[in-house]
């Protein structure tokens, strides 16, 4: 599972001075949005807290969560390029629902990278406002 993010960027303004801030502000954009994008799934992903009740197949030893696929999940950003992903755990589509597996069981997923990528979607215009006021400001403006 992977959420992905890639700005384009082309036109006179990069040519200029003002090329190498823009193109800084909007590497720091994505790196932010994928630092959110992370701490959402983080937040999505966690096992239940301790101290609710949990049933008898999920208290006996060996059975419970132990985080692994939370802690599988990571993102990288190069350039003007991000992504965050699970690192191909192989159960990572079951966990969210795309598997052909999810067709034939009663569990049909938690689509949490569908929602987090949802999620950041809405983030995008008030990330990008902060990073275009820090670039103005960066000309003198």
């Amino acid at each position: 599972m992977a959420i992905t993010t890639r700005i384009e960027m082309k036109g006179p303004i990069l040519e200029g001075k003002s090329g190498r801030p823009l193109r800084r502000e909007a590497t720091r954009m994505i790196r932010t949005l994928v630092e959110m994008g992370e701490q959402r799934l983080d937040q999505v992903l966690r096992p239940r807290p301790s101290g609710v009740f949990l049933s008898v197949t999920e208290a006996r030893p060996g059975k419970s969560s132990t985080g692994h696929y939370r802690r599988s999940v990571s993102g990288t950003v190069k350039e003007l390029h991000g992504r965050i992903d699970d690192g191909n755990v192989v159960y990572g589509p079951w966990l969210e629902g795309v598997s052909s597996r999810n067709q034939t069981t009663r569990f049909k997923g938690y689509a949490s990278f569908r929602r987090t990528a949802q999620w950041l979607q809405k983030q995008v215009n008030g990330v990008a406002r902060k990073a275009m006021g820090r670039f103005v400001r960066s000309l003198g403006g």
